[in-house]
């Protein structure tokens, strides 16, 4: 793992992007993404900021993610959870900012949700040729794979499944029913689409930063 300047700088703005993504859909009446809808739950059961639930959610899930792959603890273990405080900083200063599409129509609601899925994949892509520690969610995912041996991408499935039970748990915690635990058609759109955009999107934009990491 080779740390540089411009990788650097893409590794951020792949994060920033991935805090876009969460924002946008947010600010829709669709439902949210299965682990965003965990943190939804939280974030309106115990009025904590994002700045401080997605690193509390990070170390729960890096936890994990290290118990199921065995790995000894270091300092690298701290990572993602500077990844999540920052994602989070970047959700709560963006949910002051852009509009709300809540009620405004469902084109309008499908907009940002297109936005958001495009938005992530390139912010994921980002994060992904840069091969820096990966965020607490995605460690998550490859320590089921390996510990199932099996691909990243049905780790990736069970994981999205275990937020969706966690967030009726939660929801029936915090007696948000009537807002169906925040889960709705995005849980679906966004599960089933974001593997296959990122996939699409990942030669073009490694084939981008390949030109511009190696300029000279």
């Amino acid at each position: 793992m080779i740390f540089t300047k411009r990788k650097t700088l893409f590794f951020v703005l792949g994060l920033t992007l991935l805090g876009v993504c969460v924002t946008l859909i947010q600010l829709t009446d669709l439902g949210m993404s299965a682990w965003d809808a965990v943190n939804r739950n939280l974030y309106e059961g115990l009025h904590l900021p994002y700045s401080v639930l997605n690193p509390g959610v990070a170390l729960i899930l890096i936890s994990v993610a290290y118990l199921l792959q065995k790995k000894r603890f270091s300092l690298w273990f701290f990572f993602p959870l500077l990844i999540s405080f920052y994602v989070g900083l970047v959700i709560d200063l963006l949910l002051l900012v852009v509009p709300s599409m809540v009620g405004v129509g469902l084109v309008w609601n499908l907009l940002y949700l297109a936005m958001a899925i495009v938005i992530c994949a390139i912010g994921l892509n980002f994060i992904l040729y840069c091969e820096y520690p990966l965020p607490a969610l995605d460690e998550l995912c490859n320590g089921i794979a390996k510990s199932l041996h099996t691909t990243f991408g049905k780790g990736k499935l069970i994981g999205e499944v275990i937020a969706i039970v966690l967030s009726v748990l939660l929801g029936f915690l915090f007696n948000f029913q009537d807002q169906w635990f925040f889960i709705g058609p995005t849980t679906l759109i966004f599960g089933l689409l974001i593997g296959f955009v990122v996939d699409g999107f990942q030669k073009t934009i490694f084939g981008f930063l390949d030109r511009t990491l190696h300029e000279d």
